[in-house]
């Protein structure tokens, strides 16, 4: 027995010195490289910012907040920007890790933030709710500058050639050059609308704005630059809906598509040279649904994505309205969706991030928030400089 466990003894040693003899020292400058996988960024009422695999739905990280995320999160060079809803206060985050890298503050409080903000060059524009537009430098932190309107602000604003557009809930669009290096910037043209309030963000598509009102139910065409004058600004037509508008308009293929509280979707044919004594513009189609459409249309790949109070997320045919396909979800949809590599993203009330199929509508995979979703998700593929945002978010085909 005495030999048995000698025999054992000398067999362990000799393979603890084979192992240790085959073990690497790694230096320093061998360390394996961190590897980082895109994301569909996403926030919630439950006061935590998720970020999940595109593909999967997997939970690449998760932060905590101290407030409520209603802004939708913007991405710009590797960082993911979420604005307080009730202070003034931005949270810079690395969009790898999850990581708070900075805590923005622009204002002497009283400047929550419904509105998502959004980034061209180095510099952040942020649309507050005591009617300020703050516009911070993402190098420095600090305010650039500042432009007073006339009311709250609760829409994104949107960049065009060189020009920031926006609008107050006091009925007024504004024009500014957003190079302005000075303190308190003039308009370079401003249109108020009476009985018209504004909670949407604008679309672009030269030559003109298109800007949709929750008070008076029209969505509001205006002239960029009135053409061969130098005028701007100038009110070029309306049309009249049966219900609010807070769904952003989409600008895409020379139409304006969005949703209204009056259980419809709109496409108007904006491509039509509408005589100059014609009001009112050509219906191309619309959509009636089952309950309000607050979310903002994404137009991809010929096909209108939009969500519904109804729980459901439809796709519809641009050329006819037609319903491609629907999805329903377990709760109300006010997020608006985002459409990626052969994907859309969109939240639900029902606590759930879905990834769907934009083929067919099928059902991917989708990921439980833990709260209910207001804002609408950005995704972030590690390879541009700024991410993939919802029409709410300011951005123009």
């Amino acid at each position: 027995m005495q030999q048995r466990w000698s025999f054992l003894l000398m067999s362990l040693v000799a393979s603890s010195m084979l192992f240790v003899s085959c073990k690497k020292e790694y230096s320093p400058d061998e360390t394996l490289p961190i590897s980082y996988s895109p994301s569909v960024i996403v926030g919630s009422n439950n006061q935590v910012l998720y970020a999940v695999k595109p593909t999967s739905g997997e939970k690449n990280w998760e932060i905590g907040l101290p407030c409520p995320i209603v802004a939708s999160p913007v991405v710009y060079n590797g960082s993911v920007y979420v604005a307080s809803s009730n202070a003034d206060t931005i949270y810079k985050i690395n969009s790898r890790t999850g990581q708070i890298t900075k805590k923005i503050t622009y204002s002497g409080g009283g400047a929550g933030v419904k509105a998502t903000p959004i980034t061209d060059g180095n510099l952040l524009y942020v649309a507050a709710m005591n009617g300020t537009l703050y516009v911070i430098d993402t190098g420095t932190y600090n305010t650039k500058w500042t432009f007073s309107a006339s009311g709250p602000l609760e829409s994104s604003p949107t960049i065009h050639n060189g020009k920031l557009y926006f609008a107050s809930t006091a009925g007024t669009v504004y024009c500014l050059d957003k190079t302005s290096g000075v303190a308190t910037p003039p308009a370079i043209w401003s249109l108020s609308i009476p009985g018209a309030s504004f909670v949407s963000s604008p679309a672009v598509a030269e030559p003109y704005l298109y800007i949709g009102s929750i008070t008076d139910s029209n969505m509001y065409c205006i002239y960029l630059e009135v053409p061969n004058t130098t005028t701007t600004g100038i009110m070029r037509w309306s049309y009249k809906t049966k219900g609010a508008i807070r769904s952003s308009p989409a600008a895409y293929a020379g139409t304006c598509i969005f949703g209204c509280n009056d259980f419809r979707v709109y496409c108007l044919d904006t491509a039509i040279d509408i005589p100059m004594g014609i009001t009112t513009p050509e219906l191309r189609w619309v959509d009636s649904m089952h309950s309000e459409v607050v979310s903002s249309p994404f137009a991809y790949n010929q096909v209108v994505y939009v969500g519904c109070k109804d729980y459901r997320v439809y796709a519809l045919r641009i050329i006819n309205g037609g319903v491609k396909w629907s999805f329903s979800s377990n709760g109300v949809i006010t997020s608006s969706p985002v459409a990626y590599n052969g994907m859309v993203y969109i939240g639900s009330y029902d606590k759930y991030l879905y990834g769907l199929d934009t083929a067919r509508g099928t059902l991917k995979w989708k990921a439980n928030i833990n709260g209910q979703i207001e804002c609408s998700p950005v995704v972030d593929d590690l390879s541009k400089i700024t991410g993939y945002n919802s029409q709410v978010s300011g951005m123009t085909n």
